[in-house]
């Protein structure tokens, strides 16, 4: 009897031992890594603002770099220096949401190598924060990359995520952002 038991507790408990991992929250922006764009960019591409080369991506503000083998990438092999060359610039997608929903933000962020501390605004269903970087020992075939996380609540059924430089130091060598994702909370 005790052994009947033992299987039919084994039998109950065992399924929910080796269920499958939970899955990580679904990615509501469209080429958070910037891999999808215009074709053999080299090195990097200027993008002026208004552009939407980057397909789910508008440049806003200025111009961006939309850098290749210049650098390494944080995920896949592209990134973006949100001061052109030159000009102070940044990036945004519209997403659904739920009003009243919490939504997470997580990106890669850098500086350019040795341009020391440079900042970035994230910007949604009218909250911001800013984030700084540092270059600190970053090089090109190594940045410095940072992960950041920053939470915003929808205010409707859709919200648009900017992200933009706060214009720190030249206009040439700015904060670097890749891997761009947003999930609700």
């Amino acid at each position: 009897m005790r052994l009947l038991a033992c299987v039919v507790g084994l039998a109950l408990v065992l399924p929910a031992a080796v269920a499958a991992p939970a899955r990580p929250a679904a990615n509501l922006l469209v080429n958070g890594s910037f891999e999808d764009g215009p074709e053999d960019i080299g090195d990097f591409k200027s993008l002026d603002k208004g552009s939407d080369e980057i397909k789910g991506w508008k440049v806003t503000r200025g111009q961006i770099d939309l850098v290749a083998a210049f650098w390494t990438a944080a995920e896949g092999k592209r990134s973006i220096d949100l001061h052109g060359s030159p000009g102070y610039g940044g990036v945004e997608q519209s997403f659904k949401t739920k009003k009243g929903t919490r939504y997470k933000v997580e990106l890669q962020l850098a500086a350019t190598p040795g341009a020391g501390e440079r900042g970035i605004w994230l910007e949604a269903a009218g909250e911001r924060k800013k984030f700084e970087a540092d270059s600190k020992d970053g090089t090109r075939e190594k940045l410095a990359w940072t992960k950041i996380t920053w939470e915003f609540t929808a205010n409707g059924d859709q919200a648009t995520l900017e992200i933009y430089t706060t214009e720190k130091g030249d206009s040439s060598q700015g904060p670097v952002i890749d891997d761009v994702t947003v999930s609700e909370k």
